[in-house]
């Protein structure tokens, strides 16, 4: 186990740098001058010589490898630079982003759980009934609907007839709730079909046979044998979509008006803030990459008989 996380962990360090160096170039390489961008904020005829000033104020003016160079030390120092957007420091607009993004992902988990496992576990229990082809149907639905559609349909239906929520975000949980369950829903299909193929995938198993043959009723069965069995790939896939909560929550912000680290990151590329946008990426990678990792190290504690174990 040892030597497998020191082989993960290695491998993270590479995926996160090759993240780091391709956000960097591509947003260097868009073909906007931030320079530009600044100088009209203040002026709109701005001129070549104001252009300039802001670059070497800006500190554009430098080669592009140094500035990577010094983006990525202050990465590690905390010092990442200031964002041209905000004109703050990225370190404290992430303080005040990111944590918004991190409650919004949060809630969208635990909507995800617990719509995934009771209804996957109704659908393994009552096999071909009429109950398991409507979760079926509606599952299929779920994963195709676009959130950004769903979000308006819920801010519709809640906010502007029922009156239970503002179109506006409320203080404290409330004003999470509709954002957090139009980003978990898609996710949460994707899992239900996924578990209930996983758990009926156990059901023709040995020991299933053997405890039937024992007596254990067929729910016991599930809860106790089945469901363990079934989890390695569900919950792989379950931590694999907290990247994609953490990446994709720019659209559910922008329909629900939130501010978190979707937004931030969308304004900075548009800044073409090459420093500001690399540090999101970076972060929602680091995200991504420690979920995985999790995910592989949890599958080998609960299931160890059934990961082959790496001898590479």
């Amino acid at each position: 186990m040892k030597r497998y996380m020191a082989k993960r962990l290695v491998s993270a360090v590479v995926v996160l740098l090759g993240v780091s160096i391709l956000s960097f170039v591509l947003v260097a390489l868009s073909g906007k001058d931030p320079a530009e961008i600044m100088a009209r904020r203040g002026t709109l005829n701005a001129t070549a010589e104001q252009v300039e000033m802001v670059r070497s104020e800006m500190g554009l003016d430098q080669p592009f490898p140094v500035r990577y160079l010094q983006w990525l030390k202050g990465l590690f120092t905390g010092n990442m630079g200031e964002a041209f957007y905000t004109h703050k420091p990225i370190a404290q607009d992430l303080k005040q982003y990111l944590p918004v993004s991190m409650h919004l992902v949060a809630l969208s988990l635990l909507w995800i759980i617990l719509l995934c496992v009771p209804i996957s576990l109704i659908c393994a229990r009552w096999r071909n009934t009429a109950a398991d082809h409507v979760i079926r149907w509606i599952s299929m639905v779920g994963i195709c609907m676009p959130t950004f559609w769903l979000g308006f349909l819920l801010l519709l239906g809640f906010a502007v007839h029922l009156g239970w929520f503002h179109v506006l975000p409320d203080p404290g949980i409330k004003g999470y709730l509709l954002p957090s369950f139009t980003l978990a829903l898609p996710c949460a299909c994707g899992l239900i079909r996924l578990m209930r193929s996983a758990l009926l995938a156990e059901s023709g198993a040995d020991y299933v046979q053997y405890a039937k043959a024992r007596g254990l009723s067929a729910s016991r069965i599930l809860m106790r044998h089945m469901l363990r069995n079934a989890m390695p790939p569900v919950f792989t896939l379950f931590c694999q979509y907290l990247g994609y909560l953490v990446a994709g929550s720019v659209v559910v912000e922008s329909v629900f008006s939130v501010s978190g680290l979707g937004t931030y990151l969308v304004n900075c590329v548009t800044a073409a803030d090459a420093t500001a946008t690399a540090t999101c990426i970076v972060i929602i990678a680091g995200i991504f990459v420690a979920a995985n990792l999790v995910a592989d190290v949890v599958n080998r504690l609960l299931c160890p008989w059934m990961v082959r174990e790496d001898h590479v």
